[in-house]
């Protein structure tokens, strides 16, 4: 009886090891398969983290580009402005001197007359100096004439 509950024993320790074993197995393949599962599920999420840097870096590649893009237009147009305002500004200028010149030119017209009017009673002045000293020698001559011709005249009349 001994033996028949030894060998018992021996057999429900087998089949208790071998259930063990089995549940050590599917705890151990379970164990295996979730991280199987989580090594899949952090690689899908590293490539969906990797395509979404890949178009992060494209979306910045494109967003340099327009801003290039943008400072180029932006010049270009400062230009095309200023270009405009010069060429607004050339008839202006034109006008200004223009005018600048002709209020130059009235000046001197107004100066020339000065000049004119100024040589004009010059020469009237010359003209009446001449005719005072046609006449004064006129009369000196005509005092002369009478001082040596009348014996009587006397030079307060």
């Amino acid at each position: 009886m001994d033996e028949q509950v030894t060998e018992k024993l021996k057999g429900e320790r087998a089949r208790i090891a071998d259930e063990e074993g089995k549940k050590a197995w599917l705890t151990l393949a379970t164990d295996l398969e979730q991280k199987d599962k989580n090594i899949a599920e952090l690689q899908g999420v590293l490539k969906a983290r990797e395509e979404k840097l890949a178009e992060a870096q494209v979306a910045q590649a494109d967003l340099l580009k327009k801003q290039r893009e943008l400072d180029d237009a932006k010049r270009e147009i400062d230009l095309t402005v200023e270009k405009r305002i010069q060429a607004g500004l050339a008839p202006i200028q034109e006008k200004a001197k223009k005018e600048a010149e002709e209020s130059l030119n009235l000046r001197l017209m107004e100066r020339e007359q000065t000049i004119v009017g100024l040589k004009r009673q010059i020469d009237e002045m010359k003209r009446k100096v001449d005719q005072g000293i046609t006449t004064a020698s006129r009369e000196v001559q005509d005092w002369n004439s009478r001082i040596c011709f009348e014996p009587n005249f006397h030079a307060t009349t």
